[in-house]
């Protein structure tokens, strides 16, 4: 199938599920909407009654409304008050079918309540927080093969990952692994801003259809326009499309495997580096110590890794040493101990 075709089709799909009202059920938000529509629906039936009785019984006792009113609450609770006595068949009629109205609202309350999922709505008012505090993360479209590897890679380097996937079944996968996952369509901008878009740090289209994460680029982009964004892309055209939408960088998994294959041969030991983490990128930050500093006076503060290369304004400077000075935004290529750079990376960059 052409790239435009799938676009199409991809299109298609969207209004077709906005057109209808189609929601895809989602863990989170709908359990907990369906608890507050429980009891909300509970309580509305239970006043709308108490009103009834009232009115009835303010007309069978000639008494005021509100008095009449907590003659139907007691009644109706079977708490009993000794000034309600029962004079005749309308009374009598009133008094039983209050009570008989309390028992039976009394059963379905305890009913509706013992049935509903309650550990999985506080559960669900956990996650939904938990998405609400949730800064500087990456946001992965997609749960399949290339999701998952990405989410994991991530984790793996300690970062924080939000996956967006529209399967149940994957999406509970995620959820075992210990990956966090938003249930819902990534195509959808109401789930993108869910999961937290506008306080990211980037963003992984890595849907296996290429119109589809064409649309997540271009909708990413819109919502948040200096957002990180990296697409997989199954065909060079498409590539091409999803550049121009505003994707930052663009993955074709076949190329990129090829040359992971010919880099084994021709840079094995730059491979190897790359593999066991003893490689480390971050970028300087308005307000970091490292600002205004030499290379010489890092290592001289202590940290045990080594500055590879210094790239400054979208250019790795030709040559560097001790007197090289750091700038904001500059983007430093670290090499030591994996494990000691995990720990001397988040003072060194603060």
């Amino acid at each position: 199938m052409s790239l435009a075709a799938r676009r199409l089709r991809t299109r298609r799909e969207v209004s077709l599920r906005k057109g209808m009202g189609m929601r895809e059920k989602n863990g989170l938000r709908e359990t907990a909407r369906a608890a507050r529509d429980t009891v909300l629906r509970a309580g509305a039936v239970l006043l709308g009654l108490l009103a009834v009785l009232g009115a009835c019984g303010s007309a069978i006792f000639h008494v005021a409304f509100g008095r009449a009113l907590y003659m139907s609450i007691v009644t109706m609770t079977t708490l009993g008050d000794s000034s309600i006595v029962a004079r005749g068949g309308a009374e009598e009629a009133w008094v039983s079918a209050t009570v008989l109205a309390g028992i039976v609202i009394g059963v379905a309350a305890i009913a509706s309540l013992t049935s509903f999922r309650w550990a999985d709505y506080f559960q669900a008012l956990r996650r939904e927080g938990t998405l609400r505090r949730l800064q500087q993360h990456v946001i992965v479209a997609g749960g399949g093969r290339v999701g998952r590897r990405a989410a994991r890679e991530l984790m793996s380097a300690r970062r924080k990952v939000i996956v967006i996937e529209r399967d149940p079944q994957l999406a509970e996968e995620l959820e075992a692994d210990g990956i966090g996952c938003v249930h819902g369509d990534a195509t959808d901008r109401g789930t993108l801003e869910r999961a937290g878009l506008d306080r990211s740090a980037g963003l992984i289209a890595a849907l296996p259809d290429d119109a589809a994460n064409l649309y997540v680029v271009s909708l990413a982009r819109d919502l948040h326009p200096g957002l990180p964004i990296a697409a997989r892309a199954a065909e060079v055209r498409a590539a091409e499309l999803l550049q121009r939408a505003g994707a930052t960088r663009v993955v074709l998994p076949e190329i990129s495997a090829g040359r992971n294959l010919a880099a084994f041969l021709t840079r094995p030991t730059m491979v190897e580096l790359l593999e066991d983490g003893s490689v480390e990128e971050i970028r300087v930050r308005e307000g970091s110590r490292l600002c205004g500093k030499t290379l010489a006076q890092v290592a001289a503060s202590g940290f045990s890794g080594t500055v590879a290369a210094v790239k400054r304004h979208g250019r790795f400077l030709p040559s560097i040493g001790g007197d090289t000075g750091i700038e904001e935004d500059d983007i430093l290529l670290l090499v030591g101990d994996p494990e000691r750079l995990a720990q001397e990376l988040p003072q060194l960059i603060s």
